[in-house]
């Protein structure tokens, strides 16, 4: 397996991964600090602490969701590092996320539990998911199917709402205010009585936009690009007796975009969104060795447009059963899953053209096994999916780690994952392909990790390779076209000394695919779209007293686009800070992007210019 060279990485990314190499070898700090992401759940589907998971783990608490003020979700995820974004202009607009490489349709995105996702163009579609509705995120950067089955090629984004905190009624709120007419209005309570908890929160976001479309692109529209977008979350937990509790989760963000394109006029560029979850679960102990998850859940993704007739309805609902025994010095996993899929609407069921199925479930079963043999730990989970009119699809993983000091670890990873074909490539009214294969992929990787309380020096090097892409011929028709690759190395570090926190993230990859002429029969290599050999993130912190205060840096290098336009490099700077009045008062406040770089991360389409925003948190604990 070979990487891209270190030394190709040019300036400006060249400065930005001197620092981030610098951020490793900073001096160890006095005293170690207690990790702020002991434990997970997304790397095993079950509470494991992050340094047994043997996968690439990053969480993103609420602290840093808090300091990323008026960000979109895809720009945060952007920041954790290993991941690259696309968005068509600013809040609201269509975005891509590339975990390790792999695109947007390739990366699972869940929600407390649940997979939400279009069954008709697959992905998460996380520019309708505000940060205002999220509490905390666990991304893991590995293929992921043997724990849940289609889509988890490139990784896992698991997104959890705001949970119960703290004993009585406890309030919390905030508005701010920013550049470009963006307003965030926030109100809600939390808390706990007796065995019961409970979590409810409103909040109201907009903005005006900017201008989005570069002269010369085939979409421009010379004008600002608003969204809007007002946002319940909800949650009720009740422990039943000692070893049983029950509890609920909600979600449901509903907005109004303004995008730009050539088929519309800026009075007519106008898409209504509407994104929910909701889930629930009882959970308990039939023994004291075995504990069971019994958990039901929907998710939706629905939308319309102003410009022309085209309105999709759809709907994931899902049935679990869920097991973990500890028996005979081993950790024994296993469980049962039902996903029903669901297609309605204009320009799908309804209408001169309709689509040919509108239907389908996935039955499927996993199972997983750990133990420990002294410094070594190992791991394996097989999971199998029956998916109606596509076929069958088992997938698998191997995981080992070596526990060579109390600071030190070794690990090396196998595992197999797929994704099914959409509703739009197999069954679409205009160019439909109901013979199209699974895409199939085969990843490895090899980790050393290095970790003292919140101390943290990781290196990764990882392949993936993905069999029986689905791409779009000439006459936009699903194809199984290509293989792609993707081989790369990620450095990644946090440090803590005194009152300054340092962490850094730095990726050289080979994102590349294999194209075969149909009718010469050579095969030639291709960059894959909108996705860098380099890029990574730089964050610092410092915390004094009632202050807060912190920037981070993003780089990418240069890239193609899915048009074959070259989209150069960039690099930019956020600044942020936060001043604590009191126990319950708080003043916060974000400079994006500082020198008000100008760069693109889709062909034509500029990137959020420099933007300030403030405003004031009250949490009544």
């Amino acid at each position: 397996m070979s990487f891209p060279s270190v030394s190709s990485f040019r300036a400006p990314s060249a400065r930005l991964a001197l620092a981030v190499a610098a951020g490793f070898v900073l001096p160890p700090s006095a005293a170690a600090q207690s990790p702020l992401d002991a434990v997970v759940v997304t790397a095993t589907r079950s509470d494991t602490p992050v340094e047994r998971t043997l996968a690439d783990v990053t969480v993103v608490d609420a602290q840093a969701i808090r300091d990323a003020g008026a960000s979109t979700l895809p720009e945060l995820l952007r920041s954790a590092g290993g991941i690259e974004i696309s968005q068509n202009g600013g809040a609201g607009s269509v975005s891509g996320v590339f975990l390790r490489g792999a695109r947007t349709s390739q990366t699972l995105v869940l929600i407390d539990g649940i997979r939400i996702e279009n069954p008709a163009s697959g992905g998460g579609l996380t520019e309708f998911l505000p940060l205002s509705a999220i509490d905390r995120i666990e991304i893991v950067r590995a293929p992921a199917s043997s724990l849940y089955g289609s889509a988890a090629v490139g990784g896992v984004v698991q997104i959890f709402t705001r949970r119960p905190a703290g004993d009585g009624i406890v309030p919390f709120a905030s508005a701010g205010f920013g550049s470009r007419g963006t307003r965030q209005l926030q109100a809600g309570v939390s808390g706990r009585q007796g065995d019961t908890g409970f979590s409810l929160s409103l909040s109201q976001e907009a903005t005006d936009g900017f201008d989005a479309t570069l002269p010369g692109s085939p979409d421009r529209q010379a004008d600002r690009d608003g969204n809007r977008v007002g946002v319940l979350t909800a949650s009720l937990t009740h422990r039943l007796s000692a070893d049983w509790r029950l509890g609920a989760n909600l979600l449901v963000s509903d907005g109004r975009v303004e995008y730009d394109d050539a088929f519309s006029t800026p009075e007519t560029a106008k898409m209504d969104y509407r994104s929910a979850a909701v889930s629930a679960f009882v959970t308990g102990r039939l023994s004291s060795q075995w504990e069971s998850t019994f958990r039901v859940g929907n998710s939706s993704i629905d939308y319309s447009f102003a410009a022309f007739t085209f309105a999709p309805r759809t709907d994931s609902r899902t049935v679990a059963w869920e097991n973990l025994v500890e028996a005979g010095g081993s950790r024994w996993q296993f469980g049962l899953e039902t996903v029903e899929q669901k297609i309605a609407g204009e320009g799908m069921t309804v209408g001169a053209f309709v689509y040919a199925r509108d239907e389908r479930d996935t039955d499927s079963a996993f199972a997983g096994w750990e133990r420990d043999f002294g410094a070594h730990l190992l791991r394996a989970s097989v999971r199998h999916d029956r998916i109606e009119a596509v076929g069958s699809e088992t997938s698998g993983s191997l995981g080992w780690g070596w526990r060579v000091s109390p600071q030190w670890l070794l690990r090396a990873g196998w595992g197999s994952a797929f994704r099914a074909p959409t509703f739009d490539d197999l069954y679409n009214p205009w160019s439909p392909n109901p013979t199209l294969r699974p895409e199939r992929s085969i990843g490895v990787e090899l980790a050393a990790e290095w970790r003292r309380g919140s101390d943290l020096f990781k290196a990764t090097a990882f392949s993936n390779r993905i069999r029986d892409a689905i791409e779009l011929d000439a006459f936009y028709t699903a194809q199984n076209l290509e293989v792609a690759r993707v081989r790369g190395l990620t450095l990644e570090g946090r440090r803590s000394v005194g009152d300054f926190a340092f962490r850094a993230s730095v990726t050289f990859q080979d994102p590349q695919a294999e194209r075969t002429d149909s009718l010469t029969g050579i095969t030639t290599d291709s960059d894959l779209a909108r996705r860098a050999r380099r890029h990574a993130t730089l964050g610092a912190s410092w915390r004094h007293g009632p202050w807060r205060l912190g920037a981070d840096a993003i780089a990418q290098g240069e890239r193609v686009d899915t048009t074959g336009a070259r989209m150069a490099g960039y690099a930019f700077v956020d600044l942020w800070g936060s001043y604590r009045l009191d126990r319950r008062w708080q003043l916060f406040g974000r400079l994006g992007n500082v020198a008000d770089r100008e760069y693109e991360t889709a062909s034509g389409y500029r990137a959020a210019p420099r933007a300030l925003f403030v405003g004031v948190r009250y949490e009544g604990r």
